[in-house]
């Protein structure tokens, strides 16, 4: 059997506790006769490597995602992924298994493009295991969560959550610290499953004094529970507490509340301890430099305040060490107090220097004990053949399941509002294009050339001559009528919404789209888009991203348009979107009120809302004109605001239910419409002045290369000043 795995992280580059999952999962797989491919993000130069390590096949892949600079990085990172294995089927076929973690989302493009059915992706089965979600770390780590791209990064987690087609996690907690961000039950559809791991080595248990060693291993974060351990220690040292506690762990981290890096806060913190060498920063370590300082025992503390099932537990736990671990976390699902291990609970005040306090008083013999039912458990609740049994019947309940679904899984589907309207007849499968004109004549053939050249043979295109003043634009008008055949419609000149509709009204398809007389269309876009429409029967409109040109170049990047962000400012090129017909007359007509623009906004807005939505295709395939004179040109900052108060004053009840959203969007990234991409950080980018050259290059230094976070990061500095 073919099973592949993505992940950003794998060793020897990485050793935090997705790659060390990861890799003793491939191991697993690879005992049980599977055929393992790992995909990998790397720094490498070359597009690819492709390497077999302890028996699996290893590819690692140039994450350049400056190669795409339309797309934030992780955004891209997760683009990328889809573009590697996509190549890999197109030369293997499509693996038995793909499993990849949630985290960064780094599945989302793979996965929509499963569900939009797209070549290979189709078929594909994807198991998700649940790791360290960023959208609930941000909460644990004092992260402006509704900041960009931290916000959007969380939608492209959730969103995997649940489009996977099966979940596993390695203990409760996790999905019990999740559940408050879906709608839907999880408990029923997450399997638990614990890690799998083998300790290559043999453990002796030597009887030596092992309270000499006081050990943290882990990232410095707030979510890692640094902060409240080191409190704890600085309380106990100044009563007399003569032990030291040596940090083992990356202190590049950046504290927000503080706006430096947590290394930085905790030496200028704790300068007293550190000058006594009560508190020692050894930074990363590998892992065999990791077991060398720690062969001859210690106690390790993991006071997480939240954190799924980590690793260091089960590392320490099988090397024979004494683990003081908090309740709040999946490790309190391994750890029995005082019998393998220890836990204290951050809710008690005062409990985590009792329970050091605890260990100092214990006999030694009965910490022996302690150490010699840890390898036990870990032994026994996570070798391999007994997490591959459990493994085993979700991979055969995944083979068995159905790959295709007739329903998009939107993430926050709404419920579809009744509305009756009267339809004139229509023919099914067919595409009526609709063009407003007026004054176009100098453009409107290309625009024309493009829709005649679509891959799709069932359509008619109907032109809305609203009102027409340049002589020169109505002669070639009717002139290109005559060439090309289209229906041709005169009226008075009432306004871009009232030509949509009315086209929208005198068509004839099952399925309508819009172009706007200057802009072009992919030739591929109407038949992949019917397609969707076709196949999803709760998606009832299709856009595209956006390809500018002529005054400007570039792509703008949309998405699925969901609450709450679809809220906060307009997220697709509503003109260049397919319908169905009967979808846009009950709830997505163009608004005429709404004379100075956004009425595209407006009606994608009215269509959601209604439980009519619809998805995006992530190609370029609508191509806009940027031109001098036309209406986003003449876009002041008033008019777009009037037209904002229109839209929330008329649509004040969704406004309303998503109040505190939209409060903490506005404050973290301030007005919605100077911002139309949530993939990028639009927060630091601001608040450089303008003349800093390679403000791209800083942010993505610091999105992408540890490195030079620092670096980056006192740039940023210096330049507030």
């Amino acid at each position: 059997m073919r099973y592949w795995i993505l992940t950003s992280e794998y060793p020897p580059e990485y050793g935090g506790g997705i790659a060390t999952y990861c890799y003793h999962n491939a191991q697993m797989l690879k005992e049980k006769g599977y055929e393992v491919s790992i995909f990998v993000t790397s720094e490498i130069s070359l597009p690819e490597i492709i390497k077999f390590e302890h028996g699996i096949r290893v590819i690692r892949f140039n994450c350049n995602t400056e190669q795409y600079p339309h797309l934030g990085y992780e955004t891209a990172r997760s683009f990328l992924f889809a573009r590697a294995i996509e190549n890999h089927m197109a030369k293997e076929g499509i693996p038995d298994i793909l499993e990849s973690q949630e985290y960064g989302g780094i599945a989302y493009f793979t996965l929509l493009y499963k569900h939009l059915n797209y070549a290979f992706f189709g078929n594909l089965k994807v198991l998700l295991t649940l790791h360290a979600p960023a959208f609930l770390y941000y909460e644990y780590n004092k992260v402006p969560s509704y900041s960009l791209p931290y916000f959007w990064i969380g939608e492209m987690e959730k969103w995997c959550i649940h489009a996977a087609d099966k979940l596993n996690s390695p203990g409760h907690f996790l999905i019990n610290a999740i559940q408050p961000f879906f709608l839907e039950s999880l408990t029923e559809k997450i399997s638990i499953i614990r890690y799998p791991y083998k300790n290559v080595s043999p453990v002796t248990i030597q009887q030596n004094e092992i309270r000499n060693n006081w050990f943290f291993f882990g990232k410095m974060t707030p979510q890692k529970g640094i902060i409240p351990l080191l409190i704890a220690c600085k309380k106990l040292w100044s009563k007399g507490w003569k032990r030291k506690l040596i940090i083992i762990g990356g202190g590049d981290h950046y504290y927000h509340p503080e706006n430096m890096l947590m290394s930085d806060w905790i030496k200028l913190r704790f300068s007293a301890e550190l000058r006594k060498q009560q508190l020692i920063l050894l930074g990363n370590l590998s892992q065999e430099n990791w077991t060398d300082k720690t062969k001859n025992g210690g106690i390790i503390i993991i006071p997480s305040i939240g954190d799924n099932y980590p690793f260091t537990v089960l590392e320490s736990m099988s090397n024979g060490q004494i683990v003081l671990a908090s309740k709040q976390g999946g490790q309190s699902e391994i750890i029995i107090h005082c019998k393998n291990g220890f836990l204290f609970d951050h809710t008690i005040h005062g409990d985590l220097e009792a329970k050091i306090l605890l260990i100092e008083s214990m006999p030694l013999n009965e910490l022996q004990k302690i150490r010699q039912e840890a390898v036990r458990s870990v032994n026994n609740l996570h070798n391999y053949d007994k997490v591959f049994s459990e493994k085993k019947t979700l991979i055969n309940n995944l083979l068995e399941q159905a790959t295709k679904s007739d329903v998009f899984p939107f993430l926050r589907p709404q419920i579809k509002v009744r509305k009756e309207v009267s339809v004139k007849e229509i023919i099914n499968n067919k595409l009526s294009i609709i063009i407003p004109f007026f004054n176009m004549g100098k453009t409107v053939k290309e625009t024309l050339s493009s829709v005649y050249n679509i891959e799709y043979d069932n359509f008619e295109v109907i032109v809305i001559n609203d009102g027409s003043t340049e002589e020169e634009s109505v002669k070639e008008l009717n002139k290109l009528q005559k060439a090309f055949g289209f229906r041709l419609i005169n009226q008075s000149n009432y306004g871009l919404s009232f030509a949509r509709n009315r086209g929208a009204e005198e068509a004839s398809g099952e399925y309508i789209a819009f172009i706007d007389a200057d802009d072009k269309i992919d030739p591929k876009f109407y038949r992949a888009a019917i397609s969707v429409l076709q196949s999803k029967s709760n998606v009832y409109f299709v856009g595209s991203w956006v390809r500018y040109f002529e005054n400007s170049n570039g792509i703008w990047p949309s998405f699925t348009p969901e609450l709450p962000y679809l809220l906060y400012y307009n997220m697709v090129c509503g003109g260049g979107l397919v319908y169905k017909k009967i979808a846009y007359l009950e709830a997505g007509k163009n608004d005429e009120a709404l004379e100075y623009g956004l009425e595209d906004w407006e009606s994608v807005l009215s269509l959601v809302k209604s439980g009519r939505q619809g998805i995006v295709l992530p190609e370029p395939f609508y191509q806009y004109r940027i031109r001098k004179g036309s209406m986003a040109r003449r876009f002041t900052s008033e008019k777009i605001l009037y037209s904002i108060k229109y839209i929330t004053n008329k649509h004040s009840d969704v406004f309303s239910e998503y109040a505190q959203d939209l409060t903490l969007l506005l404050n973290a990234n301030g007005p919605g419409y100077k911002i139309d991409n949530p993939t990028l950080d639009y927060s630091k980018r601001r608040s450089l002045p303008k003349w800093l050259p390679f403000k791209s290059f800083i942010f993505y230094s610091i999105r992408k290369h540890l490195h030079v976070k620092k670096f980056a990061l006192k740039i940023y500095k210096a330049v507030k000043k």
